[in-house]
């Protein structure tokens, strides 16, 4: 009986070794950064959502009619400030980017904007999050690279900044303004 124990004592330590080996193997090479989830290729969730400057109700009829970036953004996010100068870069080079004020109170994402600048072509208001749910979101900052037909083809977690630019978003766009759709990831 004894033995009997102390065989599965000593194997417990190698089955665990053997499942977090599994589990390192299978993620090898995948970037972190990247999440392919149930909304990567499909449809951007359908919302009624106000304009955070106007609070002019907004849907997905009044998104870009070409691809984009939908910015996840909060003012209480630090991130979120440190990936905004290179948001207002990339939208001074003419990159169409909407964002989505996540669980935010519209006075203190004014004031955020106002010291920070405002990068975005449209500012959708969610309030109570529910379309961050939607959209799969996690946290904030992320990004989704949208088509001109509203498809979701990427979703990227954390800041943008140069490195994620020019390896990841840069490309999709590319790839959606030169072929009009296609899968980017």
């Amino acid at each position: 009986m004894r033995l009997k124990k102390s065989i599965l004592i000593g194997l417990v330590p190698f089955i665990i070794f053997i499942g977090l080996s599994f589990m390192l193997w299978t993620r090898l090479g995948v970037d972190p950064k990247i999440i392919p989830q149930a909304t990567t290729d499909q449809m951007l969730p359908a919302f009624h959502l106000p304009s955070l400057v106007d609070g002019q109700l907004q849907t997905t009829a009044n998104l870009p009619k070409k691809p984009f970036i939908l910015n996840v953004w909060g003012s209480w996010c630090p991130t979120c400030a440190a990936e905004q100068p290179y948001l207002i870069k990339l939208a001074k080079q003419g990159v169409v980017l909407v964002g989505v004020n996540y669980k935010d109170q519209p006075s203190d994402a004014l004031a955020y904007l106002a010291k920070h600048g405002n990068p975005y072509l449209l500012n959708l208001q969610d309030l109570q999050g529910d379309f961050g749910i939607d959209l799969g979101v996690t946290g904030a900052p992320e990004s989704f690279v949208v088509d001109q037909e509203n498809r979701i083809r990427m979703h990227v977690l954390g800041a943008v900044d140069d490195t994620v630019w020019r390896e990841q978003l840069k490309p999709c766009l590319d790839r959606l303004n030169a072929h009009g759709a296609g899968q980017c990831a």
